[in-house]
């Protein structure tokens, strides 16, 4: 069963490029945890142009940097990946000058691929104030099925070399069919994702009597950074299960075409 197995393959694939690809994981994640841990330390009376506006709070065009940077390290990630899938040894010139060389249209293709999941983050705060979480979660659940049409344009673009229009228009045809695999194996892979952060979590509860009446910046960073140690390990997870489910949805294709044919 794909879904069962697609974790699995990428779970070896995982282990095996643990360690090539953890230092660029761990970049992106800081990266992306930027304004959360800017908005724990950050005074009120601080400013850095371009990246707060007002109160340190970050502003969209701060949010939309550190995007914009992460991608590239997410086109690293995904190339090291792949080049142990197909039993090759990473080179970091090779992917970093292909990842910088393929930032612009990489930043579309990560776009389209994620659009959804990006989206709903986005507004998930104006939906949350007057829904309950329960219902959120509800209401979510139906989008998966987008969601899976379209989020193996990642491994499409970096691994195929394809455009990033076409890396799109390519997820969604060979996705269109199997769309219930890719289902199956993102909810499997939000599975284990979660009991990452659960672990991170549990930990967290262990660590709080330790602490005492500790000040609630150390408490709340403490949490940010045990959550940023859980996601660079889950970035290369990700981007394993995508990789592998991009193959097999490609060989299920290829196999449609040539029986039709």
């Amino acid at each position: 069963i794909f879904f069962l197995s697609a974790p699995r393959l990428a779970f070896r694939l995982f282990r095996e490029g643990l360690m090539r690809s953890l230092p660029y994981s761990a970049v992106m994640i800081l990266l992306l945890y930027m304004p959360a841990l800017w908005n724990i330390f950050a005074e009120e009376s601080s400013f850095v142009t371009l990246t707060t506006l007002f109160r340190g709070n970050y502003s969209p065009l701060g949010y939309l940097a550190v995007m914009a940077l992460s991608v590239p390290l997410l086109g690293v990630v995904t190339l090291r990946l792949n080049a142990l899938a197909h039993g090759e040894q990473p080179r970091f010139r090779l992917e970093a000058g292909t990842a910088l060389l393929r930032w612009p249209t990489a930043c579309i293709a990560t776009f389209g691929a994620f659009v959804i999941p990006v989206v709903l983050l986005w507004l998930g705060p104006s939906f949350s104030n007057g829904l309950s979480t329960e219902v959120v979660v509800f209401l979510a659940v139906p989008l998966f099925w987008p969601t899976a049409l379209f989020v193996v344009a990642l491994p499409a673009f970096w691994c195929d070399r394809l455009g990033a229009i076409d890396a799109i228009v390519h997820a969604v045809a060979i996705s269109m069919r199997k769309s219930w695999r890719m289902v199956g194996a993102l909810l499997a892979t939000l599975c284990v994702v979660a009991v990452f952060y659960t672990l991170a979590a549990v930990i967290l509860a262990f660590l709080l009597p330790i602490f005492g009446r500790a000040d609630l910046i150390l408490i709340a960073a403490i949490e940010q950074l045990l959550y940023l140690v859980i996601g660079a390990l889950g970035i290369p997870f990700i981007i394993s299960v995508l990789i592998v489910a991009h193959r097999d949805l490609e060989l299920r294709e290829r196999e449609r075409v040539a029986v039709s044919a």
